[in-house]
């Protein structure tokens, strides 16, 4: 690797952090304003508009492979990216910083993560996905997004918190465009910041299987981490926690009906029985970890390291 290319690679890498820095910070902007305006609950705001918006690389990664007839690319980024979402994004953000819940609330919308990871599994049993299915699917993703929306409405606006201050004065038009312009924003930095870092580990001899496992299935999930991340900071912790919630039943819904309605999605199940059983547990593990008995819940820095510990130990089985 010459100096040109070594340049080439920290300006990728750089730009990479840099774009998911702001597009993480003006996404939890512009979610929670449109949240205020409209009397959403923030909780709802971090599982529709923040989650679709950082859930667009495994959307764009998906519907390519499907497009190309690489149809279990597709299957295993949402498997990959669900486990890595609740394990190592939330995990990581709950070691940062200490999320406090809406112990039911989240425990309800984290059930029915549970119900369609279990649904996508007797979906699969079959070694495929149909276009039938991907329409069932995606049906299912807009009544929930129009359940969700319409539920979510409160009669009084939430309690100020310090990024309300900011976003107070913001119209719903310049609001909206934040959040297109973020989700721009953090797709480029991720996809950036995946190509210097895979060229780093080539230069530096890493293998094909390693840079797949660790660089890429890590960068589709960086939008998550950085938008998760600032939610946490802002305290905007619903946002934080529907933000991967939001992005898991995504993917599995709307990625996989989207990529199942453009090609019939065919894989072996064996080759991922372990990984769907692995995206269910850590699916149940969120809804218990998020204290479902208790009004107000937590999710401290020991639940955080556990769930972040039992990612690691997944991947070190993978190799």
């Amino acid at each position: 690797m010459n100096i040109s290319e070594g340049l080439i690679i920290a300006a990728q890498i750089a730009g990479g952090f840099i774009l998911l820095f702001f597009g993480g910070d003006w996404l939890v902007d512009g979610g929670v304003a449109l949240a205020r305006r409209y009397r959403i609950s923030a909780l709802v705001i971090g599982m529709t508009i923040v989650a679709f918006g950082t859930s667009a690389p495994e959307l764009l990664v998906s519907t390519t492979s499907s497009i190309k007839g690489s149809s279990g690319i597709a299957m295993g980024n949402v498997l990959g990216s669900n486990i890595a979402n609740i394990g190592l994004i939330l995990g990581l953000t709950a070691l940062i910083y200490p999320i406090m819940t809406q112990g039911r609330k989240v425990a309800g919308n984290g059930l029915f993560m549970v119900a369609v990871s279990i649904v996508l599994l007797l979906f699969s049993l079959h070694n495929g996905l149909s276009r039938a299915e991907g329409i069932i699917l995606f049906s299912v993703i807009v009544l929930f997004t129009l359940y969700s929306i319409a539920k979510g409405r409160t009669a009084n606006s939430e309690n100020s918190s310090d990024a309300e201050v900011k976003v107070k004065q913001m119209s719903a038009a310049v609001a909206l465009l934040l959040v297109l312009l973020s989700c721009f924003m953090l797709a480029f930095g991720a996809d950036l910041l995946v190509d210097g870092a895979t060229s780093l580990a080539s230069a530096l001899g890493v293998n094909d299987k390693i840079i797949g496992l660790t660089v890429v299935a890590f960068g589709t999930s960086l939008p998550e981490l950085a938008a998760s991340v600032a939610a946490a900071i802002k305290k905007e912790m619903d946002i934080s926690i529907g933000n991967i919630i939001g992005s898991n039943i995504f993917n599995i819904l709307c990625v996989l009906g989207i990529s199942a309605l453009i090609k019939p999605i065919d894989f072996s199940f064996s080759q991922y029985n372990r990984d769907f059983i692995v995206m269910i547990l850590f699916s149940v593990a969120l809804v218990i970890l998020s204290q479902p008995w208790k009004q107000e819940g937590r999710l401290g820095r020991t639940a955080g390291f556990l769930l972040f510990a039992a990612y690691v130990v997944y991947v070190w089985f993978l190799f």
